[in-house]
């Protein structure tokens, strides 16, 4: 394996001194161009794969919180034949995912609407979907950072129009709790990548609003510094999951009150808990805490604790050794035309 990514346009590292800019930046000018949009769907089915199927879990969520039909797909699960929604609204942040691009032009021959929301300019997928919202174009890194910021962002305003008619102004409070949680959880975090986590494995858990962070850190996990990683919602976690914990999985608690009582019976069993709560209620002693801001929507909260939980990849990548910008595979068959193209 040889480290540095020269086909992107950032390491892993770099990425995330660079996101939050992005961000920023997508935060600012993007509310007005999705608010004069302001589409009407009340029934829309999310796609995506990978890292963009995780970013469509909290955001779906909110979108069925507030009446609208939303589902999700990582599109092999959704065949034509499942019904017509209003429109289908891809997530893709290079666009050239095989799958998406492939769900988008079957729904579309059927004549149903499309949209592709990408960070790319151009894409495969920009010339498959019928309507395309591009955040802005901004350098990666192989194990995606600002990519998968922005179209995250650009999703859960999205959803935010969808809802209500309006951006949530508490976007723009984003970029600074991520900095504000961050310089208050670097060091439990630089703990916890040294314990337990430095060897074995990791079961993220987190309340359905919650799920894009549990999904989408699980991701990195696996894809960064190669550390089995596993995603599920808290309910689904208490029906069996759990019953495996050992000294060889830590555990990454997202949520409430709900994951604060299973930390305290994870913490039955010789092994490692993080929680991350927004600091309202008390953590169980034994219990590793970070504290995200109050006040955030689900969308927003998610987009935090991911942006935090990176720093906790990080120091695990470094504790294994296993940086994050080495690849295992060469992936086949999952992206539409070479890297070096975009």
């Amino acid at each position: 394996m040889s480290s540095g990514v020269p086909v992107y346009g950032y390491s892993y590292e770099q990425g995330r001194a660079a996101q939050l800019t992005a961000l920023r930046e997508v935060i600012d000018h993007l509310p007005a161009r999705l608010e004069e949009w302001r589409p009407r769907w009340r029934r829309v089915l999310l796609a995506g794969i990978g890292a963009s199927n995780a970013a469509l879990a909290s955001p779906a969520h909110a979108l069925r919180a507030a009446g609208i039909d939303a589902a999700r797909t990582d599109c092999s699960d959704y065949p034509l034949a499942a019904g017509s929604p209003d429109a289908v609204l891809a997530l893709s942040q290079s666009g050239r995912s095989r799958e998406t691009a492939d769900l988008v032009a079957r729904f579309g021959a059927a004549g149903v609407p499309t949209v592709a929301l990408t960070n790319a300019a151009w894409s495969p997928l920009r010339e498959t979907a019928a309507t395309t919202v591009s955040v802005g174009d901004y350098p990666d890194s192989r194990v995606s950072t600002v990519g998968f910021v922005v179209t995250y962002a650009a999703l859960g305003m999205l959803a935010d129009v969808l809802a209500d008619g309006h951006v949530d102004p508490g976007w723009a409070r984003v970029p600074h709790a991520v900095e504000e949680t961050l310089a208050d959880s670097a060091e439990p975090l630089a703990k916890f990548a040294a314990g337990p986590l430095a060897e074995g494995s990791v079961d993220i858990v987190a309340s359905a609003p919650q799920l894009t962070t549990a999904e989408a850190v699980a991701l990195l996990f696996r894809e960064g510094p190669l550390v089995p990683a596993s995603a599920y919602g808290t309910r689904t976690y208490l029906h069996g999951p759990m019953d495996v914990a050992s000294p060889n999985t830590s555990h990454v608690l997202v949520g409430g009150s709900r994951e604060l009582a299973l930390a305290e019976q994870l913490l039955q069993q010789p092994t490692s808990v993080l929680t991350v709560t927004d600091g309202t209620e008390p953590v169980p002693v034994g219990v590793t805490p970070v504290t995200v801001p109050t006040g955030l929507t689900p969308p927003q909260r998610a987009l935090v604790e991911v942006c935090v939980l990176q720093e906790l990849v990080a120091r695990t990548a470094r504790a294994r050794g296993n940086p994050v910008d080495d690849t295992a595979f060469t992936r086949q068959d999952t992206k539409i035309g070479a890297l070096t193209e975009l």
